[in-house]
């Protein structure tokens, strides 16, 4: 009977069947095995016939030729078309003197996905929903089929779409917070065509060999109406919801009043989901207020999530919502990986791998699996329950659940010091670039772990831009002198152009904040204050009457 207790925990999340096999071996295993591989898996137990009155263990004629049945057929391409099964997977168990074959389903892995049975794709590919098997639709088995790709999809080019589809301004907002994130990185130099190229927003077609967006390049800083030429379901969508109320702010991508790309709607979602969200007042050592707690840094990480995971082909959008006690982000497409795995930190398999390297460059989305556990940190912090993943079919969608904390006077009880002298937040520097920006040897543009494409280093440039035979990120030794000489420069240029425009911002509002100067420069808020902070060291900037007070420029050319 030790068998049948065991049964309970399959019952969960319905990944339990029960065959009769009075017959010899019952044909309808076969749909419940492709619904498992392509679900959750699940447990499959041959002769136990399900009565009004409960289980009836009536068992099998024949286990071990039901086995050799099943290894034969699971062995038989035109029968199945990935056999997922280990010896160990199938156990015959004898209950109440009856003999019972057990057959452990894994759930299979992306690249194995969709299994199918009789040879047959659109006809023969099953999931489970609610207590029973049923067939795929050609809209699910198309998805199934993009994600069992393994290389970087989004990295692609859009042939039918120009370089015009993409957003000048964009772009160069999103080059103002990578040089601001990425110091003295070697790609600031480049040209903007140039550096779309390494970053891999643009590519060249082998039918006309001319410069294309690639699709990363497409969402990341295209305009929405020309994203949705090769992408027609496209749609981001960010409130802030009080209850009894739809909502009390918007953003969506299609309101035409800004660009609608994904980089754009970061930004500004980012600023939307992490308004009120409580600072307690607290210093670092330098005796600067610090204004980000884990709770924000937890809100971006969900929100990069969402966007990078998304499965942009699919037939919803994705939606974030700040609602009082809960922020929520919900993608289309299903997780890639189990959600025990993602879970348990340390893997990462992101949809579209280019859109996640854009985003790690400018100090956004983990990248290395440990970003759930940078969320499960700040619910730590903020002592409120741990964040969540669930899983809806039809249309395919994944959602992430935040718990966060709105009263500020629990967060100073339970604050930050306490949470990092308690050894929680011990060896966890995440989103921090003050401190490494600047050391020697960093090579921050080369792809670590499973992101990586294959022999390739982001961090050195290539010859592909027509220079042939020209490795630019070497040089011989009688110019490096001079390649470095214009790169100090061109870094010394942007410095002074960044504090300037700062300063320019401050003498015309002297209360003028972080955030109001971002927006107005197109800096990053971190860029700002990094740029401020250098500023008041050396003197061309003071601050009169602490949190209250007000800028004063000392130097202003």
């Amino acid at each position: 009977m030790a068998f049948i207790g065991q049964l309970s925990k399959w019952r969960e999340n319905n990944r339990l069947e029960f065959k009769s096999a009075r017959g010899g071996f019952p044909r309808s295993f076969w749909e419940t095995y492709s619904a498992f591989a392509n679900t959750n898996g699940g447990l499959i137990v041959f002769g136990v016939d399900e009565t009004p009155d409960g289980l009836k263990m009536s068992g099998v004629a024949n286990a071990a030729a039901l086995v050799r049945d099943l290894w034969n057929n699971l062995n038989n391409p035109q029968k199945v078309s990935a056999n997922l099964l280990l010896d160990s997977d199938i156990a015959i168990h004898q209950v109440d003197g009856a003999e019972l074959v057990a057959i452990k389903v894994p759930r299979a892995d992306r690249t194995q996905r969709p299994v199918h049975i009789n040879n047959s794709m659109n006809a023969g590919t099953y999931r489970r929903n609610g207590e029973g098997d049923y067939h795929c639709t050609m809209e699910v088995i198309r998805a199934m089929v993009r994600d069992s790709y393994d290389g970087a999809l989004d990295k692609e080019v859009v042939e039918r779409v120009g370089l015009d589809a993409l957003s000048s301004d964009s772009i160069r907002r999103y080059r103002n917070e990578f040089d601001g994130v990425r110091l003295n990185h070697p790609w600031s130099d480049l040209s903007d065509t140039e550096f779309l190229l390494r970053l891999g927003a643009i590519g060249r077609s082998e039918d006309d060999g001319k410069l294309h967006p690639t699709k990363a390049g497409l969402l990341m800083f295209g305009e929405a109406w020309r994203i949705t030429d090769e992408f027609p379901n496209y749609f981001l969508d960010c409130r802030q919801v009080s209850e009894g109320r739809r909502w009390d702010n918007r953003i969506t991508s299609d309101s035409g009043d800004w660009s609608g790309n994904v980089y754009d709607f970061s930004s500004r979602a980012s600023r939307m989901l992490c308004e009120g969200l409580p600072v307690p007042f607290e210093l670092d050592s330098n005796m600067r207020r610090i204004d980000d707690t884990p709770q924000h840094e937890a809100v971006r990480e969900g929100l990069a999530n969402a966007l990078v995971h998304a499965d942009y082909y699919g037939r919803t959008g994705i939606v974030a919502i700040q609602r009082r006690s809960t922020v929520e982000f919900s993608n289309p497409g299903l997780l890639r990986i189990p959600a025990e795995v993602v879970e348990g930190g340390g893997v990462s398999d992101p949809r579209n791998r280019t859109l996640m390297t854009m985003f790690n460059l400018i100090g956004v989305c983990e990248k290395a699996g440990s970003g759930f556990d940078l969320l499960k940190r700040a619910a730590r912090y903020a002592n409120v329950a741990q964040p969540t993943f669930e899983e809806f079919l039809d249309p395919d969608r994944t959602k992430l659940t935040l718990h966060i904390e709105m009263d500020g006077t629990k967060l100073a009880k339970y604050g930050r010091s306490s949470f990092i002298d308690s050894g929680i937040d011990a060896g966890i520097n995440n989103g921090d670039f003050s401190i490494n920006d600047g050391e020697a040897g960093e090579n921050v543009g080369q792809r670590q772990g499973n992101d990586d494409e294959a022999g390739e280093n982001v961090g050195q440039r290539q010859s592909n831009d027509g220079e042939a035979g020209e490795n630019v990120g070497k040089h011989d030794a009688n110019d490096e002198g001079a390649v470095n000489e214009k790169r100090i420069d061109g870094r010394v240029a942007r410095t002074l152009r960044t504090e300037r425009a700062v300063l320019e911002c401050i003498a015309s509002d002297s209360k003028m904040t972080a955030g109001a100067i971002a927006e107005q420069t197109g800096l990053s808020e971190r860029q700002v204050e990094r740029t401020i902070r250098r500023l008041r060291e050396s003197g061309k900037l003071k601050r009169i009457g602490g949190a209250r007070g007000h800028w004063e420029v000392r130097e202003c050319e």
